[in-house]
């Protein structure tokens, strides 16, 4: 139980739902309940000793840090495969067989089942699913943000109290009944989930700076592999100050992070749906799908290739015939001096 050892400290009805109509302030007190006696500690959240007021500020600055880090991993693997690879002729990394083995991999590391793959293709209208899909994500993620905010005045807030200071007692009883099982058990859950696409986001990022790639593969596999990562690594952090703001239980914690966990799906299910709607179009909007001039000069290669071994055989075929006719020739001399005559046409 939590008991007022400070002789300076105040429980006052500063939370909603109040017995006012406006909810007192008191920023200086220690307890700041409601009516019905939930009550919760005004101390300083982490963030506001650090400077931020709320998590959504915190959240700007978040996704700018995770730009931040996207370009710093990926100059520090440039810098290190220029260093590396400074000896090695620049046509020997620029076969078409190694272009499609890494349109392949970026398309794996993405998901060939995702939305998130249109970012890897040509097509602007692919583009926009992707930012549209993804866009959808961050705003209900957001939603969650806001909900977990600290703030006992605004009773569209989730925040749940921590306390139960009733009127009739001295002290207060804590409610939080969650543990540290309750966390581990979340941890499990959002490393299964999520580290996988975390992994892959950053393996694409620093793919993406391989000198053989173009411009703009260099552009695509970029942006799709930071989108992957800060996506799921933004998952983690909304679904850890939600759960912190009005999860009790063990089993509330994975609760909410399942239902947050949910939104990360957005992609596969939108993904599926255009699938069903028409296939073709998918895929032509893919990276699956090369340009016409590329399928063309692919087909000619193919072509000649066919042709020259062709011509192999065709020459050896016709060395063949010509070493038969002298070995059949003499035979025929062997047999004439015996007396055989033997005829042999072509």
């Amino acid at each position: 139980d939590w008991k007022n050892k400070d002789t300076s400290s105040y429980v006052t009805d500063c939370g909603n739902p109040s017995d006012f109509d406006v909810s007192l302030g008191c920023d200086e007190c220690t307890m700041c309940c409601n009516a019905q006696g939930d009550c919760h500690t005004q101390t300083d959240t982490l963030l506001k000793t650090k400077g931020f007021n709320n998590y959504s500020v915190f959240t700007l600055f978040l996704f700018g840090l995770m730009l931040a880090f996207s370009c710093a991993l990926a100059f520090a693997f440039f810098a290190y495969g220029k260093y590396k690879n400074q000896d090695v002729p620049s046509e020997s990394v620029h076969s078409p067989e190694s272009m499609d083995a890494d349109r392949k991999y970026a398309l794996d590391s993405i998901g060939d089942d995702s939305t998130y793959g249109l970012i890897l293709g040509k097509s602007w209208l692919g583009w926009t699913i992707a930012l549209v899909t993804i866009a959808a994500q961050i705003w209900m993620l957001f939603l969650f943000v806001k909900a977990a905010e600290i703030d006992l005045s605004d009773d569209k807030s989730d925040f749940r109290y921590n306390w139960k200071c009733t009127r009739d007692q001295v002290d207060c009883e804590n409610k939080i009944d969650r543990t540290l099982v309750g966390w581990v058990l979340y941890g499990i859950l959002m490393a299964a989930h999520l580290l996988k696409d975390i992994i892959n986001g950053w393996k694409l990022t620093v793919f993406s700076i391989r000198k053989r790639h173009s411009p703009h593969y260099q552009i695509r596999f970029f942006v799709g592999g930071t989108l992957l990562w800060s996506i799921s690594l933004f998952t983690l952090f909304v679904s850890t100050i939600y759960n912190h703001a009005i999860a009790t239980t063990n089993s509330e914690i994975i609760i909410n992070s399942v239902v947050i966990l949910f939104i990360t799906d957005l992609d596969e299910l939108f993904f599926g749906i255009l699938m069903v709607v028409n296939s073709r179009w998918v895929r032509r909007m893919s990276i699956q799908t090369t340009d016409p001039q590329e399928e063309l000069a692919n087909e000619i290669s193919t072509l000649k290739a066919e042709l020259g071994t062709s011509k192999e055989a065709i020459v050896r075929l016709t060395n063949e015939g010509v070493d038969l006719r002298e070995r059949l020739s003499n035979i025929e001399a062997i047999l004439e001096k015996g007396g055989i005559r033997f005829f042999v046409s072509f």
